[in-house]
């Protein structure tokens, strides 16, 4: 409750544009803990390719949970395309299981951009709130003078709050950002490995049985 008291007392100083920095913040975090649990949850479960080359060479149902992209994609071609080693098309199969890698890689960097907008809209809104805080100084200098400090005082807090409170959004948001984008970049590469291991197993397969 004490931590909750200085909140509210930091948000009622800091003036009206608090409300936008503390939604964009709130926005931004909730972003975040869900990229970060995906990301967790696609590294902790990864498929490997020796698993996926079996399952097709076994022509099986892929009975895993499809949390990593990899399995996604694997699960995708089995259900739509993929009739077994005996009816393989070459560049066809190829093709469908191209497809099922895009269907997976265009999601990958969902949210990325969104955390990365709203970490540079916080900092602007401080902004916005330092110069509102400055034109009351201004406005009550121009009313009273010099002598009512209390009153100037207040305008420049808010200015500072409102600063403050832009920088400390933006900064951890930026860097959780980029931490998260740079974790997805490696599990993008890892797709691209998969899809090119698939791939060539088709191939393989299909000139084994063309010959």
């Amino acid at each position: 409750m004490e931590i909750f008291d200085i909140f509210w007392e930091l948000a009622e100083t800091g003036g009206p544009i608090m409300i936008p920095i503390g939604l964009i913040s709130l926005w931004m975090w909730t972003l975040i803990v869900m990229k970060a649990e995906w990301i967790f949850r696609v590294k902790r479960r990864p498929l490997l390719v020796s698993d996926a080359l079996k399952c097709l060479e076994e022509e099986g149902d892929f009975k895993r949970e499809a949390y990593c992209p990899r399995a996604a994609a694997l699960t995708f071609f089995l259900q739509h395309y993929f009739r077994g080693k005996a009816f393989l098309c070459g560049e066809a199969d190829q093709l469908f299981f191209e497809v099922a890698i895009r269907r997976q890689t265009q999601g990958l960097y969902r949210h990325i951009p969104a955390i990365m907008i709203l970490a540079a809209a916080a900092p602007l809104l401080g902004l916005l709130g330092t110069v509102s805080g400055m034109v009351e100084t201004f406005r009550v200098i121009g009313s009273h003078g010099m002598g009512n400090a209390q009153a100037m005082a207040s305008g420049i807090k808010e200015s500072m709050i409102t600063t403050q409170a832009g920088l400390l959004v933006a900064i951890p948001g930026i860097l959780a950002g980029q931490a998260m984008r740079k974790e997805i970049r490696n599990i993008h590469q890892s797709v691209l490995v998969f899809h090119k291991a698939v791939s060539q197993w088709l191939e393989k397969e299909w000139l084994k049985c063309a010959v």
